[in-house]
């Protein structure tokens, strides 16, 4: 095959498969759209294998995160830029190594099977990787195509978004085989038929079998300040009180949980005399409880700095002090400088990241038995799970998507944390400072969201009624087989290797 059709069939692919990613709408074609791709990688030479599937790569993730420039506004735009740059170069090599991996089993055989058929476990496992380390990312799974169709996203209930992925690879991997082979042509549309059944029994099952509605009603304030004011210290007295005029239309009888986003008080809740006075008497005297979100400092004389930042969720009610949680999974470069632990001396260089400490334990708060979340690390499949076994009903995710303006980049985090929420069984009530805000329940259905930078609050009662899904069981044990398949792949190519050097030297 020429080089330049070797690229065309790359970009093809992955141009395709970054159209499948919600919010754009091709999310089921992701079952065919890599086939190209596959074919290729069967009817080219290495080398030429590798530079397509690194070019197809890079053009899935620009697009794909292209939206991180928005930070620029608040960074400076040439470290922005950069930073972009190397991020998808980083992200297009692991469809590199994937393109390499297959290349060098496509010859290996285990008995009657081919041992290129591991390879959807080990792309999976690479996905999985993904959320482990100071590095983590796991923003872009295949998997997550499914956001836009309520009856596919029952199938994370099942298999989680990497199972997915993996469903999705093996699909790709079939129409790509029956370019030649003339069978398995039919794969494609029987998992899709099959998965959107099954979801639709599930949804149908879910409603016949529902218990009563809780009784717990919340309201989420989604103030909508723009990000270049946030932070402000000149616009700070006017990000307050625009947040307060809105919080003030709210009628408070009969509401038991509000919701604020995450830093609604842009400062240290430690240096908000006046904002905590005014939640903790508005708690009591309308005997309701306020989650907002707000930075700590505490005192740590063991550090450079003498001082510990956290990004924190505090909910005020009739107790008094407040109570806090910390967040526990930071955004690489953004709230903590990877491996600075490691490598003290990072700590010594500016690159604009926040200098954020990490909480060591998650919350359960009442309320309902709510855990509150923040940010990016509702994403994390692991994390949701371990606050529904801890006893958490629902989940209270505080975010603030405003850096990103009106680009695809709040919609995917709105995909992801509603996929691993269906994937876990359990609700999600979330406050955003510029949208989506949103009441999600444990199945996926969304009652009630905003738009982007609409000023405005919803009410609506608690998800409480959590469901059980295979996943939220046996999940962990997925993820680490997935993990396992990883490290199988490397000592079967290295084996296969080693014995093709004995064989050599005893002819």
């Amino acid at each position: 095959m020429r080089p330049s059709k070797a690229i065309l069939l790359s970009l093809l692919s992955f141009g395709l498969l970054a159209l499948a990613l919600p919010p754009k709408p091709l999310g089921p074609g992701a079952l065919v759209f890599l086939a190209p791709w596959f074919y290729m990688l069967k009817r080219t030479n290495q080398k030429t294998a590798l530079l397509s599937s690194f070019l197809g790569g890079f053009l899935f993730n620009a697009i794909s995160v292209y939206w991180l420039y928005h930070v620029g506004a608040v960074a400076p735009a040439a470290l922005i830029f950069s930073g972009i740059f190397l991020l998808v170069s980083f992200l297009s090599l692991f469809t590199l190594l994937c393109s390499y991996v297959f290349i060098k089993l496509k010859d290996i055989r285990l008995g009657k099977f081919s041992a290129l058929w591991l390879f959807p476990f080990f792309w999976a496992g690479l996905e999985v990787l993904q959320t482990k380390g100071d590095l983590s990312f796991p923003w872009l799974s295949i998997g997550l195509v499914f956001g836009n169709s309520l009856e596919l996203m029952q199938s994370f209930a099942l298999f989680g978004v990497f199972g997915v992925s993996v469903i999705i690879i093996v699909s790709n991997m079939c129409l790509a085989e029956a370019f030649t082979q003339k069978k398995l042509a039919l794969v494609p549309l029987a998992i899709a038929a099959l998965l959107y059944a099954g979801g639709f029994a599930a949804i149908k099952y879910n409603e016949q079998f529902k218990k009563e509605s809780s009784n717990l009603v919340v309201a989420v304030v989604q103030p909508s300040i723009h990000q270049t004011e946030k932070w402000s210290r000149a616009y700070y007295d006017s990000v307050m009180q625009q947040t307060w005029d809105l919080f003030k239309t709210l009628d408070p009888s009969n509401i038991d949980l509000i919701i604020f986003p995450e830093t609604a008080i842009p400062n240290f809740i430690n240096a908000s005399y006046n904002e905590q006075d005014y939640l903790y008497d508005y708690a009591v005297k309308n005997n309701t409880a306020i989650v907002v979100g707000a930075l700590n400092r505490v005192r740590n004389d063991k550090r450079k700095k003498r001082f510990d930042i956290y990004n924190s969720a505090f909910l005020f009610n009739s107790g008094y002090p407040f109570l806090e949680y910390r967040k526990i999974r930071l955004v690489p470069f953004s709230e903590k400088m990877p491996f600075d632990d490691i490598f003290p001396i990072i700590n010594y260089v500016d690159l604009g990241s926040g200098d954020f400490s990490e909480g060591d334990s998650l919350s359960i708060w009442q309320p309902g038995n709510f855990s509150p979340l923040i940010c990016y690390e509702a994403i994390y499949s692991s994390i949701l799970r371990k606050a529904k076994r801890r006893g958490a009903k629902f989940i209270a995710n505080i975010t603030n998507d405003g850096w990103f303006y009106t680009s695809p980049g709040p919609y995917q985090h709105f995909n992801l944390v509603r996929a691993h929420a269906v994937a876990n069984g359990i609700g999600v009530i979330r406050a955003a400072n510029t949208g989506i805000s949103a009441f999600i329940e444990a199945n996926g259905r969304i009652v009630e969201e905003t738009k982007l930078f609409e000023k405005r609050i919803i009410t609506g009662i608690a998800p409480t009624e959590t469901r059980f899904t295979p996943y939220s069981i046996i999940g962990g044990y997925i993820e680490l087989a997935l993990l396992a398949f990883l490290l199988l792949v490397p000592i079967l190519l290295f084996t296969k290797r080693q014995n093709a050097k004995m064989a050599v030297s005893k002819s």
